[in-house]
């Protein structure tokens, strides 16, 4: 098992922001163009094979399933020589997660800050990749709020700028962000 030093050298590269802004695209093609592992969304496997309505109390299982499948890849990048050890691209995080609660419930009650969920993940070994709404709304049985994603996004620009985050906003065509993304990777990363 690695060390805590160990796994905090590992870059994390997060896609966060509102629905159908293009998330998952982007991190499975950065992390293809980078050679290295994509940390799924766990609220869509969970949500998708609930059996029922997610509630509030989910939000907490499906922040713990994300942040061990965070857990997992990370030690996998770090004990496999396939992968560049330092860098991991992940659809989403916590933060995806929070402004979800906040806006679906009011308040959060989930931490809002990732040192409280994992001491594995330092706000200083994440850098955000922010997908701006500027997409074409894509239906998807999971999806509940079209109206609302520039107010979502709002959101996610509020919470990276108080933590404060290493964060990036997106906008354009799948290309253009693409290449933005490789461009902010090699630069800061």
């Amino acid at each position: 098992m690695q060390t805590m030093s160990a796994e905090q050298n590992v870059l994390k590269i997060v896609i966060t922001g509102p629905e159908s802004s293009g998330k998952t695209t982007l991190a499975m093609q950065l992390a293809e163009a980078l050679g290295v592992p994509c940390v799924p969304e766990f609220a869509r496997s969970y949500v998708a094979h609930l059996g029922r309505p997610y509630q509030r109390e989910d939000l907490k299982r499906i922040a713990l399933g994300q942040q061990l499948w965070e857990d997992w890849f990370t030690q996998r990048s770090l004990n496999q020589s396939i992968y560049p050890a330092n860098l991991l691209v992940c659809d989403t995080d916590w933060t995806v997660i929070y402004v979800w609660e906040q806006y679906k419930y009011g308040a959060a009650l989930l931490p809002a800050h990732p040192l409280t969920l994992s001491p594995f993940s330092p706000a200083h070994s994440t850098f955000y990749l922010l997908c701006a709404p500027d997409m074409d709304w894509q239906h998807d049985p999971l999806r509940e709020h079209p109206a609302e994603r520039d107010a979502l996004f709002q959101q996610y620009d509020d919470l990276l700028k108080s933590i404060p985050a290493n964060y990036h906003i997106l906008r354009g065509t799948e290309l253009q962000r693409l290449k933005t993304a490789l461009y902010l990777v090699q630069k800061y990363c």
